[in-house]
């Protein structure tokens, strides 16, 4: 009899497994000024309230929901998760205030006003944008991304204004679309070479992993070098999976960045110099989100004065054309929508998007529709 109960016990426990639905999260990302306890409170009010009516919305299209939760495979998770940097630059801010306050009686309101908001607008935007303060941000992202993918989960990637610095800076060195022994025809490895044609073993990596094993870095130019000592190169080399592990996104477990009020293109344009190796990283990025299914998507108001659109729209035998390289067609697509007007006064309009929760929220539904079919609008498969 006992051995009959464990049976049915055993089944009911496959059964309900078998409606287990995996979550895909929304992680969000602050941007700038959030740093006191008004603003911090601010950003997450309002990212919950919006979550809802965002869920509610990608749940309701037919389109969207099919393809981003895979035919119900997964469900977005009823929370939304943060990612939240802004207490990093409090001591900061504090020491700014008592400098600007050196002035308060000898300058003019209007200039001390004018002072302070330009001072609070732009630190934390220029605090995040230098790479040795992203460094960490980037790692505490990377702790949420690996916990997702050990649940078995996905995550969709929403940075706010100065946080799509965080999730571009993510998107630039953290995919692994790196071959190792590729990287000869571009890098001088002069002696190392046979340890470079050996890679072949190896997973494909990312930027961050190869610099974390001390295997390449950056010149004063901004080109990447190899390490000059073949038995460092060769011990770190060995060990480049470990490092692929720790610190590049897993296979699968990214589904999509919504980059929203982005002045991105602002603070990053030296990204697009030619001389720049980083230019060929940026290629081969968006080489492996088209071909992994991944979408890529910068929504701004109109009228938002820092919501500056990165690139004009293109379609896949553009890119194809732009790159110069077979691209598969795997599902994935990047887009710029920013041609929507705010409820709000320009001059509110950055701050407008969770409050304006159902607008956005189609507006962002509107541009995964619009982005999938521009995109592929050459293609066969094409909805």
């Amino acid at each position: 009899m006992k051995k009959i109960a464990a049976l049915i016990l055993l089944f009911l426990m496959c059964c309900s497994c078998a409606f287990c639905q995996n979550e895909i999260n929304f992680i969000y990302i602050n941007g700038s000024n959030t740093n006191d306890e008004k603003n911090k409170q601010w950003f997450f009010n309002g990212v919950a309230k919006f979550h809802t009516v965002l869920t509610k919305r990608i749940n309701s299209d037919e389109f969207m929901s099919k393809k981003l939760l895979e035919d119900s495979r997964y469900s977005i998770a009823s929370e939304p998760s943060y990612l939240f940097w802004g207490d990093l630059t409090k001591c900061q801010i504090e020491r700014l205030n008592e400098d600007i306050n050196i002035l308060k009686r000898t300058s003019p309101r209007l200039a001390q006003f004018t002072r302070r908001f330009i001072s609070m607008c732009f630190h934390d935007a220029i605090w995040i944008s230098k790479f040795q303060n992203m460094l960490p941000v980037l790692d505490m992202l990377q702790e949420q991304v690996l916990a997702s993918a050990k649940n078995g989960d996905k995550v969709v990637l929403m940075g706010y204004s100065a946080g799509t610095f965080v999730t571009y800076q993510y998107f630039l060195t953290r995919l692994p679309v790196i071959k190792i022994e590729k990287m000869t025809a571009s890098l001088d490895v002069s002696g190392q070479k046979e340890e470079f044609a050996q890679a072949h073993k190896y997973k494909n990596t990312c930027l961050d992993a190869l610099f974390r094993a001390d295997i390449l870095t950056y010149n004063l130019t901004g080109g990447l070098v190899a390490n000059p000592d073949d038995k460092t190169l060769e011990e770190k080399l060995s060990q480049i999976d470990s490092y692929t592990g720790l610190y590049c996104a897993p296979e699968g477990v990214i589904k999509g960045v919504i980059n929203y009020a982005t002045p991105v293109a602002l603070f990053y344009s030296d990204m697009t110099d030619p001389k720049y190796k980083v230019d060929q990283i940026s290629t081969l990025s968006y080489k492996y989100l088209i071909e992994n299914d991944i979408f890529f998507m910068n929504v701004n108001y109109a009228d938002d004065p820092l919501g500056i659109p990165v690139s004009r729209n293109l379609t896949l035998e553009q890119t194809r054309g732009i790159i110069k390289s077979q691209i598969k067609e795997g599902g994935g697509f990047y887009y710029d929508k920013s041609d929507v007007a705010s409820p709000r006064p320009f001059f509110a309009a950055h701050t407008s998007y969770w409050a304006t929760a159902k607008k956005f929220s189609d507006t962002i539904v509107k541009a995964y529709n619009e982005g999938y079919r521009y995109f592929y609008q050459d293609s066969a498969d094409s909805l």
